[in-house]
């Protein structure tokens, strides 16, 4: 039971780190939707994001799934795997 609750709150605080990333960059995000270079436009927002992820979560939580890159996937390059 907690462990689920350890999950959930790891796909809502990538959820949550990623629509931040899709607020602050969204000029950047459209480019390289349109260019196909999503993955390099944003690649230091990213990893800042991804570290602000794994910091606030259990180390195993953080990198034994990968609910940040879903979250990318899904939120900011529109379901396609881009990252």
């Amino acid at each position: 039971m907690a462990d689920d609750f350890i999950h959930e709150g790891a796909r809502l605080l990538a959820r949550w780190l990623v629509l931040e990333l899709l607020i602050a960059n969204e000029d950047q995000i459209v480019q390289g939707l349109r260019e196909n270079n999503l993955p390099a436009r944003l690649g230091v927002p990213i990893l800042d994001a991804h570290r602000r992820y794994r910091d606030a979560l259990p180390e195993d939580i953080a990198s034994e799934t990968d609910y940040f890159k879903q979250a990318l996937n899904e939120i900011i390059a529109g379901g396609r795997k881009v990252f």
